[in-house]
């Protein structure tokens, strides 16, 4: 299956990668967060939501 780049934030890719999974990469440290949605745009409501959580607690 091919990759499709989905969505691209400033740090942060969404992929999809087949069969109702996404990856959200964190580009800076290469970490990848797996993300099971129904469409597009849920997987990207849901790495929103995934972004703004590890960027209340980083801060």
């Amino acid at each position: 299956m091919k990759r499709i780049i989905i969505h691209q934030w400033r740090d942060w890719l969404l992929e999809y990668v087949g069969s109702d999974k996404y990856e959200l990469i964190q580009r800076n440290t290469l970490s990848v967060q797996t993300v099971v949605a129904k469409d597009a745009m849920d997987a990207e409501i849901k790495c929103r939501q995934i972004i703004k959580n590890m960027k209340v607690e980083g801060a």
